[in-house]
């Protein structure tokens, strides 16, 4: 068989047209898994859509330096036809999870998985060698997302989702037609708004207002490490369904916000499937005790702010990541510290790890927090201020409103915080302030303050 010549291969603007549109597929997978993983009862589909948001955008980035490179000398920018963005915003449209997980891993998948290797098979294997060594390094991945998400969907799949996929056929026909999109305006708005997290059926749940899971001895009572366990493993599935929220509803944010976001959402899911093998090695599993979702659905959205608004993202963001994380990276540094003291050195690898991550969740929040609320030194302290006392104050309404409705539960609930006092010595919880941590994440004097001023942190030297 004769060689091809190389003047059949493609030229760089050739090879640069097809990265804008696997990039397209790979950025839009990230939006799609965004948005849904809230939407998704099961907890592994939770976990595969925050690893996998953080995987594509990852992907997409390298893919678009990628393209940078093609087209520098030019100055050209290639761009893809609005159909093609009409084919993945209907993916995000899909009615249930089933058909959702359908048109990714059924459909979409194969469909991304074609486009990389047609580029292999067309681009010139001198000219384009940074593609080809990018895809070769991308390929075994994401043929391993294809067979475990088709794994996992395979008991759910219907027979009637199949009309669904020949909508996508159809729409796949005409990806090419259409006004031209820059990579960077190629995504869509969010097709709903979701203040319930989904979860799985019969799951007990705690009620609003309630104080939730109240361990007594989370170091030396096995049941209360239990306890313990549950209520991370319950943070970190309603954290990574919030931070995908807060990048699936704001597409117009910069791309770096996007990254942060999605790396975030994969550590918590990391950080999940962590704590649930601490909790499998010592016989419990989630759902043993009740299930607490407040950290979304109170975070999710508040009065004072427009549905949508950047207001509301900042809000989200000033309490979970500059406010929730920042007691993460005191707290966790204390108790690292008392679990191996404790001989639970088990725990102690896994917090030593999430200890790592929430320093660059906090980092990222207050980053972006700083973003939009602007250059002034004391804005963000004053925003974080508004953003608390209205949610201090809905938290406390919503107490009195449970006591009132469930005395008796209530009861019990102060019983067991009396016993945890009792365990300590009658003194308050232990959470010394990680200076070294805080620093590290760019908290300033000023937002150090601030949480002292409220109770949270105390200024007793801590082991950072």
């Amino acid at each position: 068989m004769r060689a091809r010549h190389h003047a059949a291969f493609w030229l760089p603007a050739q090879a640069a047209a097809s990265l804008v549109q696997i990039a397209c597929l790979e950025r839009s997978l990230a939006h799609i898994a965004a948005g849904w993983v809230v939407k998704m009862p099961a907890f592994d589909a939770k976990v595969a859509f925050g690893l996998q948001m953080h995987r594509a955008m990852e992907r997409a980035t390298a893919l678009r330096s990628r393209i940078k490179g093609l087209c520098h000398a030019t100055a050209e920018e290639p761009t893809v036809a609005s159909g093609l963005r009409s084919v993945v915003s209907h993916i995000d449209r899909a009615q249930t999870p089933d058909r959702l997980a359908a048109a990714v891993y059924r459909w979409l998948y194969p469909r991304l998985i074609e486009s990389y290797k047609t580029h292999l098979r067309q681009t010139d294997p001198d000219g384009d060698r940074g593609s080809i060594e990018l895809i070769r390094s991308f390929l075994p991945a994401i043929e391993e997302e294809r067979r475990d998400g088709r794994a996992r969907s395979r008991a759910r799949w219907r027979s009637d989702g199949r009309a669904w996929l020949g909508e996508l056929d159809e729409l796949w026909t005409a990806r090419t037609e259409g006004e031209p999109l820059t990579l960077e305006n190629a995504l869509w708005g969010p097709v709903d708004r979701v203040r319930t997290a989904a979860r799985p059926e019969r799951t007990r749940l705690s009620e609003s207002g309630s104080l939730g899971l109240v361990p007594a001895d989370p170091v030396g009572d096995e049941r209360d490490i239990g306890m313990f366990l549950h209520k991370e493993l319950d943070e970190e599935y309603t954290a990574l369904e919030l931070i995908a929220r807060n990048a699936y509803e704001h597409p117009d944010m910069p791309w770096a916000f996007h990254r942060d976001m999605a790396r975030h959402a994969s550590d918590e899911a990391r950080h999940a499937v962590m704590i649930a093998r601490l909790m499998t090695a010592r016989g419990f599993r989630h759902g043993d005790f009740a299930v607490s979702v407040s950290s979304y659905e109170g975070l999710y959205e508040f009065e004072p702010c427009a549905p949508g608004s950047r207001k509301e993202l900042l809000w989200r963001m000033l309490i979970r990541q500059t406010f929730m994380e920042g007691l993460a990276i005191d707290s966790l540094a204390h108790d690292i510290e008392r679990r191996r003291a404790a001989g639970q050195s088990d725990i102690a690898e896994v917090l030593e790890y999430v200890l790592r991550d929430e320093v660059f969740h906090a980092q990222s929040g207050l980053r972006w927090s700083r973003e939009l609320v602007g250059s002034e030194p004391d804005a963000i302290v004053q925003a974080r201020e508004e953003a608390f006392a209205y949610f201090t104050a809905r938290a406390e309404a919503a107490r009195e409103a449970f006591v009132i409705n469930n005395l008796d539960e209530a009861m019990r609930e102060l019983a067991a915080v009396q016993d945890g006092k009792l365990q300590r010595g009658a003194t308050p919880p232990d959470r010394p302030l990680n200076h070294t941590g805080r620093a590290q994440a760019g908290y300033t004097d000023e937002d150090i303050r601030q949480v002292v001023s409220w109770g949270y942190a105390s200024e007793k030297t801590g082991k950072a």
